[in-house]
């Protein structure tokens, strides 16, 4: 593999290499708090995520859907102009440079916001939108820009590891955000109403997050025009990489409500609610890795790639058996969450399991490249996924719907964003190198995979158990991997060890 180029913000102030266990330490602490905090809000959202379908219904669900996860969405992706990553890149190494641009980008963030906001207004009035659908998509832009705005702050204390104060502060507001919408649910408002505590809970975020950074991070509140274009000139292959990811995601939803109808978009995003479980260690991924890939890579060409074969192969181990279950249980999960109303929904979950696994691995490698330098290469990958997937939306979305029923439309969705997912992860480890893995994670791997094969196999042959047989395949899954040694168990008690041991000195692993 050819030697990584140097990226030259990266250089422009020396950096004192913390000792590999320090630096290792502090971020599995960093680890613990924000996982610790994000089962507590994940618990809250979910619990959220989970009930509105079921209270709503498909027509109703899928237009909220539509105008919080597609439309707005979409549009406001332009409004986070690459920041948090670079952020937890640069400011890692660099803690002053947070205050040079600040300011500026805050100010640019507001006049796109006004305009974003007019053209969708103006969009939906062209297209017939009706008025409550108007109003909820104004609460929801203003709303995507205080998120785009508290990714910064948030960007900030992470890469100081300042995350106590964060990880209350992201525990009181998603219990302004989930109260607000069960007492909306509760009252049976109209829909706009919903927009509210999600407002609400972000303003509230914006004036503790601030506060946090102002104290921790020694953040200040100036326009520095140089330090403002050189952290947008920074930011750009990261900027770009969001605006392409929007169609991986966003732009799939904003699609298939354009092109079908809100009741496919309510499928779809039911089914997504439920995949999505999987990804709760995915915020907790990226907070930590970046700081610690930033070090590695500036300490140790040997302990960086050692550390990313092991997150690797730790985050395959972590995501294939979750995908495995949401997968299999499909019909199960959505009777249980939603009811027989949502049934055609497990289709729908049944092709996007698969691609919870592959954003690990996505997530992972996207982190490396842009540690090594190369983050226009995850660009590039985002934008092959963009065109990608947006073609095989506008092609499919009306025939699968017409030749496949209700439904059909949210299959063709799931399905471009699998082969999407498919295609960058390929890209991504190829751009990593041969370094990326080793005998020992390509054995494991394999063994994984096997195994989810057999457990597959027994379920099907199972089928008159019904529900049990999930019950089966979990057990047989746990024999299997702990007989091959597919998973470790002295490992996974190693890793408990430096948990609890917090502050004392962990030396990293050698394999």
């Amino acid at each position: 593999m050819s030697t990584p180029i140097p990226d030259p913000s990266a250089a422009a102030s020396p950096v004192v290499p913390q000792p590999a266990s320090l630096d290792l330490t502090t971020s599995m602490r960093n680890a613990v708090k924000l996982g610790g905090s994000l089962m507590v809000t994940y618990g809250i959202a979910l619990a959220v995520r989970l009930l509105l379908p079921r209270v709503l219904g498909p027509e109703a669900f899928g237009q909220f859907n539509w105008a919080s996860e597609g439309f707005t969405a979409v549009f406001f992706v332009l409004a986070g102009l690459g920041l948090e990553v670079y952020i937890r890149k640069e400011v890692a190494l660099r803690p002053d440079h947070a205050s040079e641009f600040f300011g500026g980008t805050l100010l640019l963030q507001g006049l796109m916001a006004v305009v974003l906001l007019g053209v969708m207004q103006g969009l939906m009035h062209l297209e017939g939108k009706p008025g409550y659908l108007r109003l909820l998509v104004l609460l929801l832009g203003v709303y995507q820009l205080f998120y785009r705005c508290n990714g910064t702050l948030a960007a900030v204390l992470h890469a100081r590891e300042q995350v106590d104060g964060l990880s209350v502060a992201n525990i009181a507001t998603k219990c302004v955000w989930g109260g607000g919408q069960l007492l909306v649910l509760l009252f049976r408002l109209p829909l706009p109403w919903l927009g509210v505590p999600i407002l609400a809970s972000e303003v509230v975020r914006a004036a503790v997050l601030y506060r946090l950074s102002r104290q921790h991070a020694g953040l200040q509140f100036r326009v520095d025009v140089r330090g403002t274009r050189e952290a947008l000139m920074g930011a750009l292959p990261f900027f770009l990489n969001e605006a392409a990811l929007a169609a991986n995601g966003p732009m799939g939803i904003f699609l298939l409500g354009f092109l079908t109808n809100t009741t496919e978009v309510g499928w779809y995003g039911a089914g997504w609610n439920l995949a999505g479980m999987t990804l709760m260690a995915a915020p907790v991924l990226t907070w930590v890795l970046m700081p610690l890939l930033a070090r590695a890579v500036a300490h140790s060409q040997e302990e960086f790639f050692r550390l990313t074969r092991r997150t690797l192969e730790a985050v395959t181990a972590f995501s294939l058996p979750l995908t495995l279950a949401m997968a299999l249980g499909a019909d199960t999960w959505v009777h249980l969450v939603y009811g027989d109303r949502f049934a055609p929904a497990a289709t729908v979950l049944r092709l996007q399991a698969p691609i919870l696994a592959l954003t690990y691995v996505a997530i992972v490698c996207a982190a490396v490249l842009t540690a090594m330098g190369k983050g226009w290469w995850v660009t590039r990958t985002s934008v092959v996924s963009m065109v990608l997937n947006s073609t095989i939306n506008l092609t499919l979305s009306r025939p699968f719907l017409a030749w496949f029923g209700p439904v059909g439309g949210a299959c063709a969705s799931a399905l471009g964003l699998f082969v999407c997912e498919v295609v960058a992860v390929a890209l991504l480890v190829w751009a990593v190198g041969r370094r990326a893995y080793d005998r020992q994670s390509v054995i494991r791997l394999i063994k994984t995979l096997i195994i989810c094969g057999v457990v597959t196999g027994v379920h099907l042959a199972l089928a008159g158990l019904g529900p049990t047989r999930l019950v089966v395949g979990a057990g047989l899954y746990i024999v299997l991997v702990l007989v091959t040694g597919a998973v470790r168990l002295d490992e996974l008690q190693g890793l408990l060890r430096v948990i609890r041991r917090r502050g004392a000195p962990v030396q990293a692993s050698a394999t």
